[in-house]
């Protein structure tokens, strides 16, 4: 699957992240992929700088918050990745779902974003599927 530039590019969830930075996640295989394809060039994609915050704080609930370090470099050595940064519009959005929806902090940040721009996003977190217009794309499907 490769997006052609004039097509808005999916979000990329913080559990594909996570799947790639941890070895033992069920879903490393496939985030390895994934991230494989978006260092060369194959698929394009957005990432929320919001991951970042969300990931040191799941580090820093496990008490592996400097492992976050040496995470930090890997995710810096892939090519072609594109930052979606959160923004007062995306942050409106995420509080209205938030409420509608019922999602989880971060999900709404997630969705607030995306949903401004592209309505399509990249996580194994069924909680997406119920958002009306919004398309999830397993992270399973890149093999």
């Amino acid at each position: 699957m490769k997006f052609q530039r004039d097509i808005s590019m999916p979000l990329v969830e913080t559990d594909t992240f996570y799947a790639f930075l941890n070895r033992n996640d069920i879903y490393h295989k496939f985030a390895n992929n994934f991230m494989s394809k978006i260092n060369k060039g194959e698929f394009e994609a957005k990432f929320s700088s919001v991951s970042l915050i969300e990931i040191q704080l799941i580090y820093k609930s496990k008490e592996i918050e400097y492992e976050f370090e040496a995470d930090l470099v890997e995710l810096q050595r892939i090519k072609n990745i594109e930052w979606a940064p959160l923004n007062t519009a995306s942050s409106f959005t995420a509080i209205y779902l938030r409420k509608k929806y019922n999602l989880s902090f971060f999900d709404s940040l997630y969705v607030g974003i995306v949903i401004n721009f592209d309505k399509q996003i990249i996580s194994q977190d069924s909680e997406y599927d119920k958002i009306k217009g919004l398309n999830r794309i397993p992270l399973t499907s890149f093999t």
